[in-house]
C-alpha cells in the first residue's frame, strides 16, 4: 500500500509542459498582437486617405471635371474658372461678333434698270463703250406703211474719241411730269454686231407702232419726253418730243445697227 501511494504521489508531482504560459500572459500577448495589427491597419488607412486628398489638391480626375465645367460656362465673360462675370483677357469673342459677309448687289442681265429692254453684247468692253454722257439723241419723222409706223432713233457720238455700242437700248415714253406712259418698248429682232462710232457718227435704232384702228381703237396718251437707256447703261437720256403716239398696244425697239 505504501508503495502504491508513493507511486501515485510521484505521478502527481509530474512537472507541467514548459511551453504553456500562464493565462495572464496569454491575454497580454493577444492584446499586444491586436494593437499591432490595428496600428498597421490605421497606418494603411492614413496613407490611402493622404493619397486621395493629394489627388484632389493637385487637380486629379475627381477635381478636374468640375473645374472644366466652370471654365466652359464662363468662357464668354471672364477667365477660366472665373464665376464673377467680369471680363478677362482670355475670354473668347462670341460667335456673332464675326463680321457679316455682305452679298454683292444684284444687277439686271442687261445692265439697265428692271423693265428696260437694254441688252449689250459681250464684245464691247467697258473702256470702249459709248456712255450716256457722250451721246446725243435724234428722232426722225414717222414713216408709215401698210398700217405700220416706224421711227428712226439715232444715238450720236459727241465725244472726242471712238466708242462702241451693241444690243438693245431701253426706250420709254414719259409725260411732262415724268410719269411713265404705257410700258417700255419690247425687243424686236435679234442682237446685231457691235457698232463702232467715230466722233460725230451715229448708230440707228428702229421704233415701231401701229396706225390707229389697225389693232383695236385705243392709243396711248401723247408723250412729252422720250427716255432712252443706251445698251449696258444705267444712265438715261431724254429727248423732248410728242412722238411716237403708240396705238394697238404695240411698241417695239430694234437692236443698235450701223448706218
Amino acid at each position: 500500500m505504501s508503495d502504491h501511494f508513493q507511486t501515485s504521489g510521484a505521478m502527481s508531482r509530474r512537472p507541467r509542459r514548459a511551453s504553456a504560459a500562464p493565462p495572464g500572459r496569454q491575454r497580454g500577448a493577444w492584446r499586444a498582437a491586436t494593437l499591432a495589427a490595428s496600428a498597421a491597419l490605421l497606418a494603411l488607412a492614413t496613407a490611402a486617405c493622404g493619397s486621395g486628398g493629394g489627388g484632389g489638391a493637385s487637380g486629379g480626375p475627381e477635381a478636374s471635371a468640375p473645374a472644366a465645367t466652370s471654365a466652359g460656362t464662363t468662357a464668354g465673360s471672364g477667365t477660366a474658372g472665373d464665376t464673377t462675370g467680369g471680363s478677362g483677357t482670355s475670354s473668347a469673342p462670341p460667335a456673332s461678333s464675326a463680321p457679316a459677309t455682305s452679298a454683292p448687289p444684284v444687277s439686271s442681265v442687261s445692265g439697265t434698270p428692271p423693265g428696260e429692254p437694254g441688252d449689250g453684247g459681250q464684245t464691247v468692253t467697258t473702256a470702249s463703250r459709248c456712255t450716256a454722257e457722250r451721246l446725243g439723241l435724234s428722232l426722225s419723222a414717222p414713216n408709215p406703211g401698210a398700217g405700220q409706223i416706224y421711227y428712226d432713233l439715232r444715238l450720236i457720238n459727241k465725244g472726242p474719241g471712238s466708242c462702241a455700242l451693241q444690243g438693245f437700248p431701253g426706250v420709254s415714253l414719259l409725260a411732262g411730269d415724268g410719269a411713265p406712259i404705257g410700258r417700255p418698248a419690247t425687243r424686236e429682232g435679234g442682237t446685231l454686231p457691235a457698232v463702232t462710232l467715230a466722233p460725230g457718227a451715229a448708230a440707228h435704232i428702229t421704233l415701231h407702232t401701229l396706225n390707229k384702228g389697225i389693232k383695236g381703237s385705243s392709243c396711248w396718251p401723247q408723250p412729252s419726253l422720250l427716255q432712252v437707256y443706251p445698251p449696258d447703261s444705267k444712265d438715261a437720256m431724254t429727248l423732248a418730243t410728242s412722238q411716237p403716239v403708240v396705238c394697238g398696244d404695240t411698241f417695239t425697239v430694234s437692236a443698235v445697227a450701223a448706218s
